[in-house]
């Protein structure tokens, strides 16, 4: 038996409408954790996709009208995912609020892995980590540079997919949902830690050595974009043995983001550091990453090889 949403009252947020009018039915699960599940669904109009089914969690004395409110402003401020256009970026369909402490984001539905599946405990050769690099860069960049910039707040290599193909990645799972349960946990007044994937969180949301306030950043993605480099380089999450914000928080303020592997190249040093910075002033732009010699060398030495070896022919 299959399981159906019933949506009435779906606040579309593009220009296009939803890709159903009233129901859709869960084909198979894909994925689980966090806030809810994600299922390959196929509307009443007949479209296939993916739809993340986001639950809310409620405080004890919480008026369920005063959370559907807020729930419903912060999914309106995201409006702009279903506008957001690029090759390296999972498309977004539609946003809506079937129930009053529910959210169901629907997504083209992409072939391949995780980043972190295909990462699967063994590190990445530099070509590999060059191009993944670049790609998210650009992704990246156009997110940023967008007026008001768009803030993915849970960049980690589970919210990456490759494609079957092997060479291409895409964005995917922006944090709506750490969103969302700010709104909630505001109008519960409840206290505000941050949230998201721990091993890829920035010192500024740890409150390393800055304000108590959390507040995600174009510098913040740029931190956890950072971590996923040293993932693909390692082969294991950053920190991996950190139990606890606070004990993440202790370690980065003494040492740091943690050190490459030996073996790796200088170049390859380099970026990750720019990237990493524990003050986020000093961390480069996804714009000036792109220019970083880590990913343009590569390319460069490439078109040396080919003219030397065209010119002697």
């Amino acid at each position: 038996m299959q399981i159906f949403f019933h949506c009435l009252n779906s606040h579309p947020l593009r220009p296009e409408g939803p890709p159903f009018l009233e129901r859709w039915d869960a084909v198979r699960l894909i994925g689980r954790g966090g806030f809810g599940e994600v299922h390959e669904v196929r509307t009443d109009t007949g479209v296939t996709c993916a739809a993340k089914t986001l639950r809310l969690p409620l405080q004890l004395g919480d008026e369920l009208p005063s959370v559907s409110t807020e729930i419903h402003r912060a999914v309106e401020s995201e409006r702009n995912l279903c506008r957001l256009r690029h090759p390296n970026i999972v498309r977004f369909l539609h946003i809506a609020q079937p129930e009053p402490a529910a959210v169901v984001v629907f997504m083209e539905l992409l072939d391949g892995r995780t980043l972190e599946r295909f990462i699967d405990n063994k590190p990445l050769d530099e070509p590999k980590i060059r191009d993944f690099s670049e790609q998210i860069c650009r992704a990246l960049l156009y997110l940023h540079s967008r007026q008001p910039p768009v803030i993915h707040r849970d960049i980690n290599c589970s919210n990456m997919i490759v494609r079957a193909d092997n060479t291409r990645i895409k964005l995917i799972d922006f944090g709506l949902s750490i969103k969302l349960e700010q709104s909630v946990s505001h109008m519960s007044a409840s206290t505000q830690s941050p949230k998201g994937t721990l091993n890829f969180m920035a010192p500024e949301l740890l409150g390393a050595g800055e304000s108590d306030s959390v507040q995600y950043s174009r510098e913040s993605d740029i931190w956890a974009f950072g971590c996923s480099v040293f993932q693909m380089a390692s082969g294991a999450r950053p920190f991996a043995n950190a139990r606890s914000f606070l004990e993440m928080a202790q370690l980065i303020d003494r040492k740091g983001a943690p050190a490459l592997p030996n073996g790796r190249s200088a170049e390859l040093r380099d970026f990750y550091s720019r990237c990493t910075a524990k003050d986020r002033k000093r961390r480069r732009s996804a714009q000036e990453l792109l220019g970083h010699e880590f990913l343009t060398g590569g390319k460069l030495k490439t078109r040396l090889l080919s003219s030397l070896f065209g010119a002697g022919n």
